[in-house]
């Protein structure tokens, strides 16, 4: 609809932009290589916002002979990118839990005329209900369905169940953006600040409590002054590598293939990961051609620090 006002949705920066463009080229790989398959193809989108966001953008200076200031401009969120794919999916299935976001998404099937599902609640739930009903879970149509699920959460939102959901049906592809320094933020130094909402939060996201003692070792008590000795406060020895490389051995549980992930840096600190998995064997070789081409084209870029 040219013209109409698209809501306001201000989150990210140069980083987002290449993480969705990233997205959005294995998108376009995905759709060409199987538009001749007879697949019932999906875009699913489990935190789809608005359709949109709005970016800070600094104009003027030298080159453009004109005073230096900070402006906004409205881009294309993951959805309207996917919906600008060509050959278009089949479906699209958009979650999003917050009531206004979800009405300007639905404003997205006056601009396109797709097969658009929005799902008005938590994706977690969302997702486990959409995989559990025609035409995934049965039918005569259930063996052509294929989908590429991309997870944008906010925060540790998405759950290890969920991943689990995903990897049984065998024929999704699932873009992950890894919140990996949210996760480590979770993992305080000492063993005795790990408070039960922590604990939680952990356990959900890595779907057990191994990590306990993969991160955790015990000090050895020291005498004091006055002959006594200290408490054996357990003390986090893992570092963000390490618990990275945690979350992709879990990852690699349960799904047959786990990419290299694209990091994504905020102020020069690993933020971010992205990371493509499957559990269709037998598309394994199709799949790493599309991400070896993601990697190669995006990396450099994701590398570069950038601000908030």
């Amino acid at each position: 609809m040219p013209g109409a006002k698209r809501a306001k949705n201000e989150f990210g920066g140069p980083w987002t932009e290449i993480k969705l463009d990233a997205v959005t080229d294995y998108l376009q790989f995905y759709q060409g290589a199987l538009k001749n398959m007879g697949f019932e193809t999906w875009y699913i989108d489990a935190f789809a916002g608005t359709g949109d966001r709005h970016a800070k953008v600094i104009k003027g200076g030298l080159l453009e002979a004109q005073p230096i200031e900070e402006g906004e401009e409205v881009l294309d969120g993951s959805a309207r990118k996917a919906l600008r794919i060509n050959p278009p999916f089949t479906h699209y299935w958009f979650a999003e839990a917050h009531k206004g976001r979800q009405a300007q998404l639905a404003k997205l099937r006056t601009e396109f005329d797709q097969n658009i599902t929005i799902y008005p609640g938590d994706a977690n739930t969302g997702l486990r209900d959409l995989f559990g009903s025609r035409p995934w879970s049965d039918g005569p149509t259930k063996s052509k369905q294929r989908a590429v699920v991309f997870l944008d959460p906010f925060g540790m939102s998405v759950s290890f169940e969920t991943l689990e959901v995903l990897a049984a049906t065998k024929r999704v592809d699932v873009w992950y953006l890894f919140p990996r320094a949210a996760t480590i933020q979770q993992l305080p130094h000492k063993h005795s600040a790990l408070d039960h909402t922590k604990r939680g939060s952990l356990e959900r996201i890595f779907g057990c409590a191994d990590w306990d003692e993969r991160f955790y070792a015990a000090q050895p008590a020291q005498g004091d002054f006055f002959g006594g000795t200290n408490s054996k406060d357990k003390i986090r020895l893992a570092k963000g590598d390490e618990i990275a490389a945690f979350a992709r051995e879990r990852f690699g549980s349960i799904f047959c293939y786990v990419s290299k992930p694209l990091p994504l840096l905020v102020n020069g600190n690993d933020f971010f990961e992205l990371y493509c998995m499957s559990n269709n064997p037998r598309a394994i070789h199709l799949i790493e051609k599309g991400v070896k081409h993601v990697l190669k084209n995006y990396t450099p870029a994701s590398r570069r620090t950038f601000g908030h």
